[in-house]
């Protein structure tokens, strides 16, 4: 077995991670990052067809499935996040604090 297919270099500290090139933020990521513990915010869905009718386009646009991705989203940067729905188109979002 060759053993020599890269080479390791030192252990440097304090080097920053290079950032996202290009991530936009949802204007609900954003608003979770600016909320502090014990802070909420509503959550409502505009639902909009092709023909800029409004009605609903399929499940994943339901309230519900946006707040838990956006749950899931907030797991990653640390923050517990917690929702109800209120009706169809309407959720409260809380921050708990950090993971």
């Amino acid at each position: 077995m060759d053993t020599k297919l890269y080479n390791v270099g030192h252990i440097e500290s304090g080097v920053p991670l290079p950032q996202r090139t290009g991530a936009v933020l949802t204007p609900g990521q954003q608003r979770v990052l600016e909320l502090e513990d014990g802070d909420s915010f509503v959550l409502h869905t505009i639902r909009i067809a092709d023909d800029n009718s409004v009605r609903s386009k399929g499940r994943s646009n339901h309230v519900s499935d946006i707040a838990a991705r956006l749950s899931s989203w907030a797991r990653g940067r640390h923050v517990r996040l917690a929702y109800r729905v209120i009706d169809k188109d309407t959720a409260r979002i809380w921050r708990l604090g950090t993971v």
